[in-house]
């Protein structure tokens, strides 16, 4: 019986904010719906209309939004160890234009592109730079990763956790959006320790695999 109602948008899974809530959610038992935009604040009026969100059905529905939130909470409600980890924002910059033409569809891609242009006060294009100099950066902020991982199984020791998490799922975005740019990522220091790394995180990716095959149902 499920725990946990994990909120998720259908569709191609690449969000790593709604990736590092699903991972978290790894070892309990959960039932995820799926929503949009459009339709969330319909459901939970009083949340704003964005992913990733739970309800806790074991405690009056208690709705968390936000993955940092959510694994706090998740840590205090079901004793689960997290670590938290500084997301690199370079692995964004290395896929914002393709995920502005794969976000669904046109009227939900133009307000991507407007709402992440104000952001950055500048178009996606702009944003995400050359490819060589984002490679370097991310390389020289992957650093201190590598030197652990070097050295232990996962980023935060011999047992999996959050800051593996995090990287995992930012890992996701790119692996799914630009698959050549993640062989880059895995190769970025001309090892295998960041594959093998990723090879050992299988386990807890897996539940992506029954969410695409899901959305594949309901899609048809």
């Amino acid at each position: 019986m499920a725990q946990i109602r994990f909120y998720d948008q259908p569709g191609l899974i690449w969000s790593p904010n709604t990736c590092k809530t699903r991972f978290a959610l790894n070892n309990i038992p959960y039932e995820t719906k799926w929503v949009n935009f459009g339709n969330l604040h319909t459901i939970i009026p009083s949340i704003t209309p964005t992913v990733p969100i739970i309800e806790d059905l074991t405690h009056d529905n208690k709705p968390v939004q936000g993955s940092w939130d959510i694994a706090v909470y998740l840590e205090e409600a079901y004793s689960i160890h997290q670590a938290y980890f500084m997301i690199i924002p370079f692995l964004f910059k290395l896929v914002v234009v393709r995920i502005a033409d794969k976000c669904g569809r046109p009227q939900t891609a133009k307000w991507f592109r407007v709402n992440r242009e104000k952001g950055f006060g500048q178009t996606l294009e702009s944003f995400s730079g050359q490819l060589s100099d984002n490679t370097t950066a991310l390389k020289d902020a992957l650093t201190p990763v590598y030197k652990v991982l070097k050295q232990h199984s996962f980023i935060t020791g011999d047992k999996v956790g959050f800051a593996d998490v995090t990287l995992a799922s930012y890992f996701v975005m790119v692996h799914a959006i630009e698959p050549e740019k993640f062989e880059l990522i895995l190769n970025i220091f001309n090892d295998d320790i960041f594959r093998n790394w990723w090879n050992r995180t299988e386990q807890y990716r897996a539940e992506n695999n029954d969410a695409r095959t899901s959305f594949n149902l309901l899609s048809t």
